[in-house]
Parts: C-alpha cells; structure tokens; sequence
C-alpha cells in the first residue's frame, strides 16, 4: 500500500536535450533582437541624415541671410540718405515743395524714417522735426507758433513713438484741464513698453517731470473718481501682455452684467476697472463676446456702457473694449461728423499708427458705418470731403502707398512671425511623422535633397526653392551582421560543445541588447534634435524668404529713383557732378546693373554712354575713367583693359598680368569672348604677338582658363612646390619651371605651400619675392601667389607710392571691385600699411571729383560713424 500510494518519479530531462532548446529559444531571441536593431538602425539613418542634411542647408541659408541682411541694410541706407536730400531740397528756397517732402515721410516705415533722421541730424544739424516745424507754419504761426495741420501730421510722422507720445500727453494736459480723449487715445492703445518709453521721453523732455504723477494730478479731483481710478490703474503700465485667453470670460460678463445693465439704477464701476483695464486683447475680446452671448443681457457690452455710464470713463472704458481699428474707425467718424471738421484728430489718429493699422481701420469704417449717408459710408469719400490740399494729399498718399519693400511690415516683427512660423512647421513634423514611411525613407538612397516624413514635396518644405538640392546621407545602409553557422545553424555535437555554445549565445545577446537599449536612447535625442533644427530651419527659411522679397523690391525702388535722378544730373545746361558721385557711386554693382537696364529703356542711353557724353574736361579725365570702370561690365571692362595693356608702343605688363593672374576660370573665358567679339581675333594671338619666352608660355598657359578651383591640397605636394619657387629666387632653377605647376595651382594649395615657405626658410615667400623676383615674373608671383585682397591692397599701394600717382590703377581697382570684396581689401590695406586707411591714402594723393567719386564708392559706414558726411 505504501507504495501504491508513492508519486510517481519524475524522470529527469537529458542535460544534452536541455541544453538544445535553451540555444533555440536563445537563437530565436537573438533572431529578433538582429530584426529589432535592423529596424532600429533604418531609423537613426533617417533622424541622423535628417539632421545633417537640415544643419547643413541651415547653414547655407543662414550664410546667404547674412548677405541679405548686409544687402538690405545698404538699400535701407541709400534710400535714406536720398529721402534727407530730397527732404531738404524741398525746404530750401522760397516756399516748401510739400509733395516731395510727404513722399519722403508718410511712404516710408518707422524704421527707415528713424535712419533717415539719423542722416539729417549729421548732415544738416537739425532733426527732421524740427525741419518740418520750420517749413509748415501758416502766417499766423510765424506769431503764434502754431501749425498746419498737414505740417503736424508730417511731425507725428516723423518721430520717433516715445518722443510723439510723450508730446501728445504733455500737450494734453498744458493748461487749463485735460484732453482725455487723447490721453485715452494713447493709453488704451500701447503696450506697457511703449507707454514705459513714453514716460522716459516725457522725464527727458520735460526736465525730470514724472509723467504718472502728472496724468494723476490731471484726471483725479473732484467728479471723477471712477475716471481717476480708471487712469491709476492704466498707468502701471503692467497690463498683462499673455498670449491667449485667461481666466473665464463669461463669468466676467456675467459680473459686468449685474454691476452695469443688471442693476435698476445706476452703476457699479469697480469691476469694469478690475476686470477690462488690465485684461489681455484676446482676453477682452472674448468678454465681450461672452457679454453678447449672455442670455440675460439685451445689449452689446458697448451699448450697456454708453447707457450706464458718461463722460471721459464712458470713453475710456468703450476706448479699451473696441479693437483698435474700430476704436481708431469711431475717431475718424466723429472728427468728421456735425459741424466743423477736427482736422487735427483725424491728422494725429492717421499718423499715430502703421500702414498695416491704417488697412485695418479703413476695413473697420466701411463695415461699421455702411448704412450711414454718403459720404459717411465711405472713408475715402468721407476724408475728401472733409480735407484738402497737401493735407489731403499726404492722408491719401499714406493709404495708398506701400513702403520700399514692397509691404508694410516693419522690420521689428520679422522674427516674431519667422519664430511663428516656425514653431507651425516643427509642430506640422511632429505630427506627419510616421514610423513606417520613415522607414521607407530610411532604407531608400537618401542621397536626394532634404526630406521628411509628410513633406515628400520638396515644395511643402522649403520657401526657398533653391536649397531643394541632393545631398549625402549621414550614413550608409545598416547591414545586419552575418551570423556564423556554428552560432546559429548548427548543432554541437555534445553536452560541452552545446554549453560552450549557450555561454557564447548569452554573450552576443547582451552585446546586441546594449547596443539597442543606446541606440534607443540616441533615437530618443535624435527625434528631440530633429524637432529643434526643423524649428531653427523654417526659421532661417521664413527671414531669408523676407528679405530676399524686401531686396527685391528695394532695388526696383531705388534703381528706378537712381535712374531718374541720373537723368535730372544731365539734362540742361551743364551736368550736376555732384548728382552724378551722389548718386552712382554709392551703388553697389548690382543696384548699378538694375539702374542701368531702367535707365536704358527709358531714356535710350547705357550709363556708361551718358557719363562718356557728359563728363569730360581737362581736369576731369581720371573721373571719367573711374566712371568707366565703375559702369561697366566685369567681363567688358576686362577685355578692354586688356585691349589697353598691349595697345600702342609697349605693353603694360602690370596691367597684363593682374588681370590673367588674377581672375577666376569664368571670368577669364567671359573676357576672351568678348575681345574675341571685339577685336576680331583670339586674346592670345595678341598676347603672342606682344610677349615672348617663358613669360608668355605661363601667361598663355592662365589664359586656357583651367585652374583648379577646389579646396584640395597635398601636404607634401605643397613642399615639393615651396621649394622650386625658393631655387628659382635663388637662381638656381630657371623661372619656366614655375610654368609647369603654378597656373593651374588652387588658391588653398598656394596657401599651403606659403606655410610650407616660411617653415623650411624662415621667410615670407612674399618679401622674397619682392626682393629677389626678377621684372615680369615678380609680377606674375606677385598676382599668382598673394590672396585677391591682399595683392589688390598692395597694387594699391604702389599706385600712390613715390612720386606722382597712377589715377588708372586706383580707378580701374576700385571702380571694378565690387563693394564687397573693397571692404575687405581696405582691411587688408591697413594691416599691411602700418594702420594706414585706404580712404586717407586717397585723399592725400587725388582731388576734385575723382577724390569724391573714391570716397563715396569705398564709403560703407552706417550714419553717423564717419567724421565726414559723404560727397554731395
């Protein structure tokens, strides 16, 4: 019974057999975890080429933006500085040409008006203000000090929003009382910044006076406690600035309810105080939507105010419910309805806001008032009815214009929209990302331009087209590592083999699971990174877009004045010189080649015609040259300063080599074209015929235009080369050696092997040259060895070295360098010469127009860092 009873015994499994389905569960593991990782890989291809290609695009905008900028910034200022002459050409003489001086005010954005200013203050010592003050006083002024309304309108328009603000508040309150509706004007209407500047403007205007305490002395008092509060309040100037809506607006508007239209008589002002002066717009807005939605209430919220309250709180309250174009919409209208017209409200609410501002309230006028009498339904109609003359004119010319750059967005607001944008796209990335397209993304290629999960298009990626170009991925295509057969095929032959084979399985396994558990957590990062550099990519994409938009337009705009100013220079008796400088050689060469093309098509002359025709004179042919050379066609200007070099008795080797020495593979073939057109035969038949031995050999050989143009080098290369340009200083190795590498040599391997010069012997290679370099071929080293800035300082110099000065080679230096590369020949000019500028070499070695015409071509500084004004 006892062993009836008895378990029965388990028969324990053979170790060997054991030992085989553990290394098959952990082949199968291993199996997946090699699937897991494949996939893993795909992934951190996409994210890592996703990155790189975005960083690397990011950057090539970020360059060409900074170009953009620069450009930008030298339209700005061109414009500028043309709009303060206009400004006071219109203020001179008998009378005040008040056209010319509005277009010069109400076409342009604060910003560009504030540069000018800046100008007219250096050039003329006075504001552009106080220029407007003195032109626009009608006969009684000139005793009262008093001021036409078109005068004053140009006045707001011109300065600067704290100093016109503050004025407006001190005007406001000056003697007797106060005008609170432009107090609410002011103080309903700005941001805290802007009243916070305001109230330092007042303190420096007003000799320390705190403009707070002033504008609660003046509402306070008798009869106006709600107001008084009302005004304490405002001007904390901490009203909450937050985006979105806060709090719970319909509660708000129930509360306002029962304190104002709920009650049976009377009003309980407090809660309108606490709850609307400092309120957000979006937060008022929705207050007063919610008021209209309240069941209870019979009326708009702006209906319950006028009923249950008065005088200035009533204006002050409907003042901060309106939005601004409404409440600048109601201004107008009851400036101009009932008797008499307040010309200056309407002028000060037009001049007080932004073109964009201006759009909005002509918008809100027509919804608003559209049933009323003509001309009252319309705000165009309605301001001509009400104005006239230059007034009119410039309130016209304010709505209808847009700004030089083709809009009327200031340049203050590029970043915020560029970062609004942006934070749209990165949030529109996060949500298109899908894992198995990115995957097929992943294991494609990828060697195509920039691409994104949702935006296979490269159209829905970029704003600027032309970054849509291939580019390397980050990384090859993962291969999943081949296993050996003995690892996950075979079969050991025994206990041992198949326990040696588990120990070596469970150490691939966790090899294998530390590389997923990290290059999951790199995934992580990757996808957090990809977010940021989508956001700083639309970024750079958005404000590269602006102002490559804005240059567009800038140049249309000043190439089209330019070309008319031109025209003005020459007509008539005599030619305006100074128009001429003023005008041209500030452009840089591409606003030349704009002005140009206008000034051609309308007035049937190339620039380079009509400067030929009109300038002229025995003191005045070093001008005309420099005006050649400015005006003309790099690839032109090229052929015919070869044609110059090799003309005549004699050949001016100087010339000859800067420029087959010195100029790029295209520049050289664009040149031998048009000689080739010109002269009828190919350039080197003429430098054949005018040169010889092996200093024509190498000058032929630059002249096949074949150098190498890449950034490739080889150390020991470059050495071999320091050395043969060293034995040939020396004189023991001839000059045609040099023929056989030097004019195909890149400009990064000339400055390697220079490094290489100097360590082997000690000594720059271009003070040997200098002092060992023999007639053509020192010129030939000097164009082939130095950088392009660093020659053209030197050339420069010598053009103004020793006894007299060679007015071609600076005409003919200057006036084809394009304004960027000058400024960085003139900081290579002054490091090389001791501190010495450029601009003061200059004006100790030339004069009269050509001094002028240099200076203005090489002045790039922004307003006010010169000591000198430029040429006029």
């Amino acid at each position: 019974d006892a062993a009836a009873s008895a378990e029965p015994e388990v028969e324990e499994e053979d170790p060997y057999k054991a030992a085989l389905k553990e290394i098959a569960k952990s082949r199968a593991r291993l199996k997946g975890l090699d699937e897991q990782h494949s996939v893993l890989e795909t992934d951190l291809r996409y994210f890592e080429t996703a990155l790189k290609k975005g960083g690397e695009i990011q950057n090539a905008m970020e360059d060409e933006l900074e170009d953009e900028k620069a450009f930008f910034d030298d339209l700005k200022l061109h414009i500028a500085n043309q709009d303060a002459l206009d400004l006071r050409e219109a203020s001179e003489g008998w009378g005040t040409d008040e056209t010319k001086m509005a277009k010069c005010i109400v076409c342009r954005l604060p910003e560009t008006i504030e540069l000018t200013d800046q100008i007219y203050r250096r050039n003329y010592g006075r504001s552009l203000e106080d220029q407007i003050r003195g032109e626009n006083h009608t006969l009684l002024g000139l005793l009262t000090g008093s001021m036409t309304n078109f005068g004053k309108f140009l006045c707001y328009r011109a300065m600067p929003q704290a100093k016109r603000d503050s004025l407006l508040i001190h005007k406001c309150m000056a003697g007797w009382g106060c005008s609170d509706f432009i107090l609410m004007e002011i103080l309903s209407t700005r941001t805290n910044q802007e009243l916070k500047d305001a109230a330092a403007a007042y303190a420096e205007d007003h000799d320390g006076e705190d403009m707070v305490e002033r504008i609660k002395s003046e509402t306070g008092g008798f009869g106006k406690k709600w107001y008084g509060l009302w005004c304490d309040t405002l001007v904390e100037f901490d009203r909450d600035e937050r985006e979105g809506v806060q709090g719970d607006p319909a509660a708000v508007a129930q509360e306002l309810y029962d304190a104002g239209e709920g009650k049976w008589m009377g009003c309980d002002e407090q809660p309108f105080i606490d709850h609307l002066c400092k309120a957000n717009d979006e937060t008022v807005a929705a207050i007063v939507a919610a008021y209209d939605a309240n069941e209870n209430s019979q009326k708009s919220l702006f209906q319950a105010v006028e009923d249950k309250m008065g005088g200035d709180l009533e204006f002050a309250v409907l003042a901060r419910i309106r939005p601004k174009p409404i409440f600048f919409a109601y201004r107008i209208y009851k400036a101009c309805k009932g008797w008499g017209t307040d010309e200056e409200c309407i002028g000060r609410v037009i001049a007080c806001i932004t073109k964009k501002e201006c759009e909005l309230m002509e918008a809100a006028y027509q919804d608003m008032y559209k049933d009323e009498e003509a001309p009252f339904n319309n705000f165009r109609e309605v301001i001509k009815s009400e104005l006239s003359g230059s007034f009119l004119e410039a309130i016209e010319m304010m709505m209808d214009t847009t700004s030089p750059k083709g809009h009327r967005v200031q340049m203050k607001h590029y970043p915020v929209y560029a970062d609004q944008a942006a934070k749209y796209f990165a949030d529109e990335v996060k949500a298109k990302h899908n894992e198995g397209e990115m995957r097929t993304i992943g294991t494609s290629d990828l060697d195509g331009c920039f691409q994104l999960c949702g935006f296979l298009d490269p159209n829905d990626l970029f704003i600027c087209r032309d970054y849509d170009y291939g580019l390397d991925p980050a990384r090859d295509k993962f291969e999943a590592p081949a296993r050996a057969p003995d690892l996950m095929e075979e079969t050991p032959a025994d206990l041992e083999a198949a326990e040696a084979l588990i120990e070596k399985l469970n150490e691939v396994l966790g090899d294998v699971e530390g590389q997923i558990a990290t290059k999951e957590g790199d995934k992580s990062g990757f996808e957090a990174n990809l977010h940021l550099t989508c956001h700083e990519f639309k970024t750079t994409d958005h404000l590269l877009n602006q102002y490559r938009s804005d240059n567009v337009n800038m140049l249309e705009f000043c190439a089209s004045r330019d070309a008319d100013l031109v025209n003005e220079a020459v007509v008539g008796w005599g030619t305006d010189e100074a128009k001429l400088i003023r005008v041209l050689c500030a452009l840089s060469k591409t606003q030349l080649r704009r002005v140009n093309e206008i000034y051609t098509e309308r007035y049937g002359k190339t620039l380079r015609e009509v400067t030929d025709d009109e300038l002229g004179g025995f003191f005045e042919g070093d001008f005309k040259y420099f005006m050649k050379c400015c005006l003309t066609p790099e690839a032109e200007l090229d052929a015919e300063l070869l044609v110059e070099s090799m003309k005549g008795w004699g050949t001016n080797d100087t010339l000859l080599c800067e420029i087959i020495c010195t100029r790029s593979n295209k520049e050289l073939k664009a040149a031998k074209a048009i000689f080739l057109e010109k002269e009828g035969k190919p350039l080197e038949q003429w430098v054949d015929g005018d040169t010889s031995g092996s200093y024509q050999d190498f000058l032929m050989a630059c002249l096949k235009a074949d150098r190498d143009e890449s950034v490739a080098f080889n150390w020991k290369v470059c050495e071999t080369r320091a050395e043969m340009i060293h034995n040939v200083l020396e004189g023991t190795s001839e000059y045609s050696t040099l023929t056989t590498f030097l004019p195909r040599m890149n400009v990064k391997a000339i400055e390697q092997m220079k490094k290489k010069y100097y360590e082997k012997y000690g000594v720059d290679i271009m003070a040997d040259i200098k002092e060992k370099g023999s007639g053509d071929w020192q010129k030939i080293l000097l164009a082939r060895c130095y950088d392009k800035p660093s020659y053209y300082a030197h050339a420069l110099m010598g053009a103004m070295k020793g006894w007299g000065t060679d007015e071609t080679a600076l005409s003919r230096i200057i006036g084809r360098t394009s304004k960027g590369d000058l400024k960085r020949i003139e900081a290579r000019f002054q490091a090389m010469f001791d501190g010495q500028t450029l601009s003061a070499a200059i004006t100790s070695e030339v004069g009269g127009n050509f001094k002028k015409a240099l200076l203005t071509y090489l002045s790039t500084e922004a307003p006010g860092a010169p000591e000198e004004a430029p040429a006029e």
